[in-house]
């Protein structure tokens, strides 16, 4: 086998492996700053939050909080000004799931 064979088999081989790779890197990589850009165009086009979502979240996360707290899982406990959290949700707090 001549030199010349060998490099061209060797960067053949290299494409062939190679590239796809390299693709699947890039795209994994950049999957997630994507994603976020996308998400970030969507609020600013949906424009702001209204205080029914606001008021909404403030309740998912003071109720996953009070959650934590009871299982011991916060390094930080929380203070509030009401120590009593309900131990689940009102119906009236709407949850939307997505899909991960």
């Amino acid at each position: 086998m001549e030199l010349t064979e060998a490099v061209v088999i060797i960067l053949v081989t290299g494409m062939t492996v190679g590239v796809p790779l390299f693709g699947l890197t890039v795209r994994f990589a950049l999957k997630p700053v994507v994603e976020t850009w996308l998400r970030v165009r969507e609020v600013q086009a949906r424009g702001q939050v209204s205080a029914g979502e606001l008021e909404g979240l403030r309740a998912r996360v003071a109720h996953l909080e009070h959650m934590l707290d009871r299982h011991g899982m916060l390094e930080h406990p929380v203070t509030r000004a009401s120590p009593e959290l309900p131990e689940r949700l009102s119906s009236a707090v709407r949850l939307d799931r997505e899909r991960v």
